[in-house]
C-alpha cells in the first residue's frame, strides 16, 4: 500500500511543478509556433471577423470520430499556399451552451492551385489528397489536420477525433 501512496504522491509533486499539460505537449518548436500563431481563434469571433465562414454541419463519423465543425477562410484556401500562421481551415466543437470550442485546424491547399510538382508537404509530413469532407464532395484538395486544442488517440495529424462530438450541434 506505501508503494501506491508514492506513487499518488510523486504524480501530485510532478503536476504540481510541471502544471497540466496541454492537449498536445509537443517539444516541436514549429508545431509549438503554429499553436501559439493560432490560439487567438479560440474566440470564434475572432475568426469570424478575420473572414473564417462555416462551411458544413458539424462533420461526424460513425466509427473513427467527429471533425466538428469546419469554418474556412476562403482566401487563404485559394491562394495556393500553405503558410504557417494562417490555418485555412479551423474545427470547432459546438458545446451545450451554443458556444463553439477550438478544437484543431487544417492547412489545405486546392489540387488546381498547387504548383509543385509533387504532393505538397508541411509540418514535416506529406498532406492527404481528399474528394471529401466526411459525406460532403468538394474539389480535390490536399489537407493536413493538426489537433493542437484537443488530444486524439489517433494522432494529432489524423482525419477523425474520438475525443471530440456533435452532440450539440445546431447546425
Amino acid at each position: 500500500m506505501n508503494r501506491f501512496a508514492d506513487i499518488v504522491l510523486a504524480m501530485g509533486v510532478s503536476v504540481l511543478f510541471c502544471g497540466a499539460a496541454p492537449a498536445h505537449d509537443m517539444p516541436d518548436p514549429v508545431l509549438n509556433r503554429s499553436r501559439e500563431m493560432a490560439a487567438k481563434y479560440l474566440d470564434i469571433k475572432v475568426a469570424k471577423a478575420e473572414g473564417y465562414q462555416q462551411l458544413f454541419e458539424c462533420t461526424t463519423h460513425d466509427e473513427h470520430g467527429t471533425m466538428g465543425v469546419h469554418f474556412i477562410h476562403p482566401g487563404r484556401a485559394g491562394d495556393g499556399k500553405l503558410v504557417l500562421g494562417e490555418p485555412d481551415v479551423l474545427t470547432y466543437e459546438p458545446e451545450a451552451d451554443g458556444s463553439m470550442q477550438l478544437v484543431g485546424m487544417e492547412y489545405i491547399v486546392f489540387e488546381k492551385d498547387w504548383k509543385g510538382k509533387a504532393v505538397p508537404e508541411f509540418l514535416g509530413r506529406t498532406l492527404q489528397r481528399k474528394t471529401t469532407v466526411g459525406i460532403h464532395p468538394v474539389d480535390p484538395y490536399y489537407e493536413l489536420h493538426v489537433w493542437h486544442w484537443r488530444h486524439n488517440p489517433a494522432g494529432m495529424f489524423a482525419d477523425w477525433n474520438p475525443y471530440v462530438s456533435c452532440e450539440h450541434d445546431r447546425s
